[in-house]
């Protein structure tokens, strides 16, 4: 008799590696869209590739993020409801806000996403004890008026408040104004995501996420044709052909993970995966160090250097921050700032 069969989750009893190839995979993609700054490719199929890894890669971490709220809410062992889980999560969301702001106070070219995901998982944790029908009808309700959301408040505020470092535009920045992410935009995945946990994250539960991506990347060809889209029209962040873009890279590549990772003759690549996984479950420590890392050679070494030795450095970082949470996993289990936010949330309830 399989968990699923049982009525059992995925993580009763320990961690689940499906969901922690997901999270590493979504960190790994931060990784690189931030080090193929530094990349000359401007065309062809390098290019193309690099665009999809840069597009995917924080709606996806979003979309897990999502799951993991929703494990804390159904797990056997140490399982958090009600108000503790509310205030936990506020705390965690406050907490993530502090560490993007001193990550941005390096300076690098990294556009830091905790401030927003912090900002996401404070909006998210009240909504995610409603019944799983309410939390999907929400989700879609958000994704559906996002665009419109954003494109009012580009509209409405002053365009400076975008780049500004006043505080209450900063706060504008992280739910609506930012050029990159938005709570308005990645509310919609982080909600799915517990939805997908509440209903066990079975197998057909990852094989709905990969129709709804597939369907979604109908949608992105459609609109490209009719004019709209990445090539034949200006695309800005957040608006309908970006949104549906991340729909259909997020929810594809989360169920197709998923259902390899789900799949008997796949476990011996899972295994093999151990460095991913590990990333996925060290996600905030790899976030930290990757940031650290880009600002150290940012220092160390001029921009041109930087693009002729983009391989070494780009690369370098991207396997040193894969190796150290490898290791780290392997020796000491759970990453540096996973214990330093244990050990304020856990404190509460």
């Amino acid at each position: 008799m399989t968990s699923e069969t049982a009525g059992r989750y995925p993580w009763d009893g320990g961690r689940d590696p499906a969901v922690d190839l997901v999270r590493g995979v979504a960190v790994i993609c931060m990784v690189i869209a931030h080090v193929r700054v530094w990349a000359p490719f401007d065309s062809g199929v390098a290019e193309f590739v690099l665009l999809v890894v840069n597009n995917v890669a924080s709606p996806l971490f979003a979309l897990v993020m999502g799951v993991s709220a929703g494990i804390v809410l159904t797990r056997r062992e140490r399982r958090v409801a009600g108000g503790v889980f509310v205030v936990r999560d506020l705390v965690r969301g406050l907490l993530l806000v502090g560490i993007g702001l001193a990550l941005q106070a390096l300076h690098t070219f990294v556009a830091i996403v905790l401030m927003s995901l912090g900002a996401t998982l404070m909006v998210a944790a009240p909504l995610a004890l409603l019944p799983v029908p309410a939390v999907g009808a929400i989700a879609a309700a958000v994704f559906a008026a996002g665009p419109w959301v954003n494109a009012a408040a580009r509209s409405a505020l002053d365009p400076a408040r975008v780049h500004s470092d006043a505080l209450v535009d900063q706060v504008l920045q992280w739910l609506v104004l930012s050029t990159h992410y938005r709570v308005v935009s990645l509310l919609p995945f982080v909600l799915a995501g517990v939805v997908l946990a509440r209903v066990r994250l079975t197998r057909q539960a990852a094989a709905t996420t990969l129709g709804v991506g597939l369907l979604a990347g109908v949608g992105v060809v459609l609109l490209r044709l009719a004019g709209h889209g990445l090539g034949v029209s200006e695309v800005r962040s957040g608006d309908l052909p970006d949104a549906l873009l991340d729909v259909a890279l997020a929810a594809t590549a989360f169920g197709v993970i998923v259902l390899l990772a789900r799949w008997v003759p796949m476990r011996p690549v899972v295994t093999a995966l151990a460095p991913v996984r590990a990333t996925g479950a060290l996600a905030l420590t790899a976030y930290v160090l990757h940031v650290c890392l880009i600002a150290v050679v940012m220092r160390a070494v001029d921009w041109p250097a930087a693009q002729e030795g983009w391989a070494l450095y780009g690369g370098g970082i991207l396997l040193a921050t894969v190796g150290v949470c490898w290791l780290w996993w392997r020796l000491l289990g759970k990453g540096p700032v996973e214990r330093l936010m244990a050990l304020v949330t856990d404190r509460i309830g």
